[in-house]
C-alpha cells in the first residue's frame, strides 16, 4: 500500500512498522505510518463505508484552522482538491505524522503549564470559529436526548446502572433548560488531554477531530475537565484545572452563563464516556464512572463557587 502516497503526488518510501500512531485507531477502517522519498512520515488511513461526507467537511475545517495557525494535522489534499480520495473502491486520507511526548498519567493533572496552553488553543479555536462553515447545516446536537436515549437504552439492558444513574439527572436540568440559548462555536467535540500531541507542556497539535461540530461554547472545555476529574476530583480545583479556566477568562472566552453551568456540562458529558465504556464492556471504568458522575452531582453546589473563587469573582 505504500504506492497509495503516489496519488497525493508523493514519491514513496517505506512502511513504518515501528511508529505508534496516537489517538483512536477506532475513527477508521485502518491507519498506517507511510514515510516518502524525502523522510516525511504521514499517517494514511483507509475509511469505512459512509464515512466520505464527513471525513471531507472535517478535512476542509481542518485546512481552515491550520491557515489560520492553530497547531492541527490538517489533511492533504488530492490533484482535485478533495481530501479523500478514492482508489480501487475505497477511500483514503493522507495527514503528517507529528511526533510527541508521552503524557504522564495521572501526573499531568497537576500541570498549570498545560492547562495554560489548553485553554490558549482554545481561545484560540473560538476566535476562528466564525470561519469555519462546513457544520453550519447539521442538526443542532441536543444533549439531553442523547442522554435520554442513553437511559432508556440502559433501563432494558444494564438496569443496575439506570438505577444508579437516574438521581443524576435532575441535576442537570437548568443545563437543559438554558441549552437553547448558550452562546455557540465550533468544537473539537472530544477534548481532552490523549487527544493532543505533546512537546513537554505545550500542546504541539490536537488530533481526532472526529466529533467536531457547533456546540455550546465551553463544550470543549467541560470534556477536558471532566477528564481532569475522573483521574482525582480535587484536580478540579488545582494544577491544570484552574490553569484552563484563567486562561479562558484572561482570553475573554468564558462568559459568566456558560460558567456558571459549567459543572452540570461537566457532569452531562460524562454520560457519553460512560457509553464508550458499555460499549467496550469495560466493566471496571463502568463502575469508576458511574461513582464519578453521582460525585459530580453531590458536588455541584462547591465546585461552582470554588471556580469563582479560583477567577476571583
Amino acid at each position: 500500500m505504500t504506492d497509495l502516497l503516489t496519488l497525493w503526488g508523493l514519491s514513496s518510501g517505506r512502511h513504518r512498522t515501528d511508529i505508534v500512531l496516537p489517538g483512536s485507531p477506532e475513527r477508521c477502517l485502518s491507519r498506517r505510518a507511510e514515510e516518502d522519498d524525502q523522510g516525511r512520515v504521514w499517517m494514511l488511513e483507509t475509511l469505512r463505508p459512509g464515512q466520505f461526507d464527513r471525513r471531507e467537511r472535517i478535512a476542509r475545517a481542518l485546512d481552515r484552522l491550520s491557515r489560520a495557525g492553530l497547531p492541527v494535522p490538517a489533511y492533504l489534499a488530492g490533484p482535485d482538491g478533495r481530501f479523500v480520495i478514492e482508489h480501487e473502491g475505497q477511500q483514503h486520507q493522507l495527514s503528517p505524522f507529528i511526533p510527541g511526548d508521552p503524557l504522564p498519567q495521572p501526573e499531568y493533572i497537576e500541570d498549570a503549564a498545560r492547562g495554560e496552553s489548553l485553554g490558549k488553543f482554545l481561545c484560540r479555536l473560538r476566535e476562528v470559529s466564525g470561519c469555519i462553515h462546513e457544520f453550519d447545516d447539521e442538526p443542532a446536537f441536543l444533549l439531553e436526548g442523547y442522554i435520554d436515549e442513553l437511559m432508556a437504552a440502559m433501563a432494558g439492558r444494564r438496569p443496575d446502572l439506570h438505577e444508579a444513574l437516574s438521581p443524576v439527572l435532575p441535576a442537570l436540568t437548568p443545563l437543559f433548560e438554558a441549552w437553547p440559548s448558550l452562546p455557540v462555536s465550533f468544537c473539537h467535540g472530544d477534548f481532552h488531554p490523549l487527544n493532543i500531541i505533546w512537546h513537554g507542556t505545550s500542546a504541539a497539535a490536537v488530533i481526532d477531530w472526529e466529533f467536531a461540530g457547533i456546540r455550546p461554547c465551553l463544550f470543549d472545555a467541560a470534556n477536558c475537565l471532566g477528564c481532569v476529574g475522573i483521574e482525582d476530583p480535587h484536580a478540579l480545583v488545582r494544577g491544570l484545572a484552574p490553569a484552563l479556566l484563567q486562561t479562558l477568562r484572561q482570553g475573554v472566552c468564558l462568559d459568566r452563563t456558560s460558567l456558571s453551568l459549567l459543572p452540570e456540562l461537566v457532569l452531562a458529558l460524562r454520560f457519553a464516556w460512560m457509553s464508550e465504556w458499555l460499549r467496550r464492556r469495560d466493566e471496571e471504568m463502568i463502575g469508576i464512572e458511574a461513582h464519578y458522575m453521582r460525585l459530580l452531582a453531590n458536588s455541584l453546589d462547591t465546585l461552582l463557587p470554588a471556580w469563582f473563587n479560583l477567577l476571583g469573582e
